[in-house]
């Protein structure tokens, strides 16, 4: 769908997708709740063809939308200096390649020394007076992709898209021992916090179902570099399946054990793969291996 940006409104061309559909039709498209619909006509925050109209009117090919779908209401993590990679980004997204050793957002809206404090400062430099919003998370130690929206009006369809995994995230791991073949493996079993440890996490039918799917990429010396996908999103998931499997993440002192060679888990999410919210685009980003586990393969040649 084609749109013109201006400020904190957006206009919307409407095409085929929206053709004799409502209005409400096309904010129940994105997933918007009913106290976001409520205040958008309250406020008369969106206008067809220039015209405030009822919510119920039909759409027809080529007919501009303008809806108020950006709020500048500021910045809510304190800016802080740090350099981020920016895989992808547009008006609506932003995708970065976190480094290992850093947590996504901090504990409170005052803390420091996270992702989200790097983007809070990228954001102000870009003039960009927006609240940092991350769509889900990776471990401290984990690297890799992981992605922020940028505009309140696409989120909700965006976790409805995380939701239903249509957001497509795949990771890359190096395990202790051999993987027999490669074929497609599935780990389908319950997820639940460990009672003796408080980080921990623990395969537990008292816990919630989680899925994992996982495939040999290339063997090494009793290790092995997998590929995972996952059908739910539990903490720990990769971790904790993949050593209730016996083939812990190398690197991984709570799951498995510490290696003199990499002093943290070799677990990269490397992949992201979904459909643009507005653009109906799909998008496929990756990221190679960083350095630190790219060198722990070749100690297993």
């Amino acid at each position: 769908m084609k749109y013109k940006l201006q400020n904190e409104w957006i206009t919307f061309i409407i095409d085929e997708q929206f053709h004799n559909k409502s209005i409400d039709e096309f904010f129940h498209y994105f997933h918007l709740s009913r106290k976001s619909i409520h205040l958008l006509k309250q406020n008369k925050e969106y206008f067809l063809n220039n015209q405030f109209v009822q919510s119920n009117t039909i759409l027809s090919k080529k007919d501009q939308l303008k809806i108020r779908a950006f709020h500048y209401s500021g910045i809510d993590f304190i800016p802080q200096q740090k350099d981020i990679t920016i895989v992808y980004e547009d008006d609506f997204i932003l995708v970065l390649n976190k480094e290992a050793g850093m947590n996504v957002h901090p504990d409170q809206k005052d803390g420091i020394d996270t992702l989200c404090n790097a983007v809070a400062y990228y954001y102000q430099q870009q003039h960009l007076l927006i609240p940092v919003r991350y769509l889900h998370r990776l471990d401290y130690d984990t690297s890799g992709l992981i992605m922020f929206c940028k505009c309140p009006l696409i989120q909700p369809l965006l976790d409805d898209q995380l939701a239903h995994k249509q957001i497509r995230r795949s990771y890359l791991a190096f395990v202790q021992g051999n993987i027999s073949n490669k074929k497609s493996h599935t780990i389908d079993t319950f997820i639940a916090k460990d009672r003796h440890h408080s980080k921990k996490m623990r395969v537990s039918n008292s816990g919630q179902r989680a899925i994992t799917h996982y495939q040999l990429v290339k063997n090494y010396k009793n290790s092995a570099l997998v590929k995972c996908t996952l059908n739910t999103g539990r903490t720990h998931q990769i971790r904790v399946h993949l050593s209730s499997i016996k083939h812990p993440i190398i690197g991984d002192a709570l799951y498995g054990q510490p290696n003199s060679k990499i002093k943290r888990q070799c677990l990269h999410a490397y992949r992201l793969e979904f459909i643009h919210p507005i653009t109906n685009e799909a998008i496929e980003l990756e990221c190679s291996l960083p350095k630190d586990i790219a060198l722990s393969l070749t100690y297993y040649q």
